[in-house]
């Protein structure tokens, strides 16, 4: 029994020894790695230099038009300012002159027998003179053709008569033409040839000849009278019959 515990008390000794002399061996090691640490000379390295920050531009109203357009409660969502123009006023063409007729002459320029309006005075114009607003560009047989504003308006003779006038003046036609026969059966009086005075403007309207006048609508005076010097001449052409006074030479 007492050997049995001497044998353990010497291997509780060698195993302290053992014990001992590790934590010695690890305590010097870590002292060594401690030295060789606190010794180690560190290489000095610069600092990285920094980059100076982006630059930012000014401030613009006029970068945040945007959020005022897209904002519905902003006067002036809309930068763009419509100006309304008006549109240039059109000038109405004024009204074309009435034709009584057109008067054709070997040597003459033709003279076209025209009134402002339906009923209006009559007087014989050629081209250059001016009726109204319109000037008279050319005449011919069948056209006339009118400058108003910087415009020519080229018109048939035909389409500016006053159909209302001949059909107003067929029933006097009518009876002028039975009066006309019933005095060409009868022997001309004296009165018939030569009219007074006092009524020769009842009769023609000035058409700008010397040699020439132009019949009034009404006038029932029957082809061949004399009136001061000038003999009433009625012929037919495309637009119905034509009247005139021709100087007696």
């Amino acid at each position: 029994m007492t050997r049995k515990l001497i044998l353990l008390d010497v291997a509780l000794a060698a195993l302290f020894c053992f014990l001992v002399w590790q934590m010695r061996r690890e305590w010097v090691e870590a002292h060594a790695r401690a030295q060789a640490f606190l010794s180690t000379t560190v290489k000095q390295v610069p600092a990285p230099l920094l980059s100076p920050l982006p630059r930012f531009a000014p401030l613009a109203a006029i970068a945040y038009a945007e959020v005022a357009m897209l904002d519905l409660f902003s006067k002036d969502r809309n930068p763009q300012v419509v100006i309304d123009v008006e549109p240039p006023k059109v000038k109405p063409i004024p009204a074309f002159p009435v034709a009584r007729g057109v008067l054709l002459w070997d040597g003459t320029p033709p003279v076209v027998v025209l009134s402002l309006r339906r009923g209006g005075a009559q007087k014989g114009y050629r081209a250059g003179e001016q009726i109204g607003d319109w000037t008279i560009v050319s005449v011919d047989n069948q056209y006339v053709v009118f400058g108003w504003d910087g415009q020519e308006f080229k018109k048939r003779i035909d389409e500016l008569m006053d159909r209302s006038a001949e059909t107003a003046q067929a029933p006097a036609a009518a009876a002028a033409a039975a009066a006309s026969a019933a005095a060409s059966n009868a022997a001309p009086s004296p009165r018939a040839q030569n009219l007074s005075d006092s009524n020769k403007s009842d009769h023609w309207v000035d058409v700008g000849a010397d040699n020439m006048r132009g019949c009034k609508p009404g006038d029932d005076t029957a082809a061949g009278t004399v009136v001061e010097g000038f003999k009433k001449v009625v012929s037919s052409t495309p637009f119905g019959s034509a009247c005139r006074w021709e100087q007696v030479k």
